[in-house]
């Protein structure tokens, strides 16, 4: 497919974008209009935050465990008239309660990472369609070498889309976001500078 510039009316000097890209060498595209021509990137997937309760789960294991350290190191009372289960009770009690908080920490912060992966992942899911869609809008763009724009052709978009005007290559990212929008385009041959 050829394609006619709106600036200069001549369809020898366009190329699509991707080409013109591939082109940088030959001054097809000079490089501060290449970062703009980039295809836009792909999604990357977000880290996954820790959960609060676990926080706070530790938070309570650590300060048990301090306050039943600090009981161990004060003197024992006299535990000889008691029997064994309330002596071992004494003495592991600043233990016991700690390990079993550190044990729900880990439950819920295994629980917790698998709901915010599932989540990140069909987030990144949603995000990976809509690139897909706006790597096609930025492969349907065309870049004139003489009048150094880029532009869409009619229908290259959608059966019956209008050209677009001339665009600077600083320009082209936004109309990669928002082609197909009714009322877009504007003037056909005005050159967005």
């Amino acid at each position: 497919m050829s394609a006619v510039c709106p600036g200069c009316a001549v369809g020898e000097h366009a190329l699509p974008v991707p080409e013109a890209l591939e082109d940088v060498a030959a001054a097809a595209v000079d490089p501060p209009a290449a970062a703009h021509l980039a295809p836009p990137p792909a999604p990357g997937p977000a880290a996954v935050r820790e959960s609060a309760a676990v926080a706070v789960l530790v938070a309570l294991a650590a300060l048990w465990l301090l306050l039943g350290v600090l009981a161990m190191l004060r003197p024992e009372p006299d535990l000889g008239r008691h029997d064994d289960v309330y002596r071992a009770g004494y003495l592991l009690g600043g233990l016991v309660g700690p390990a079993l908080l550190t044990a729900a920490a880990l439950v819920v912060r295994t629980v917790s990472r698998r709901r915010a992966r599932r989540r990140e992942e069909e987030r990144l899911r949603v995000q990976h369609a809509r690139w897909q869609d706006l790597v096609q809008r930025w492969r349907c763009g065309w870049w004139c070498r003489r009048c150094r724009v880029a532009f869409f052709p009619a229908g290259v978009l959608h059966p019956g889309s209008p050209p677009s005007p001339a665009l600077a290559a600083r320009h082209y990212p936004a109309w990669v976001l928002g082609a197909g929008l009714p009322g877009m385009w504007g003037e056909s041959g005005q050159v967005f500078s």
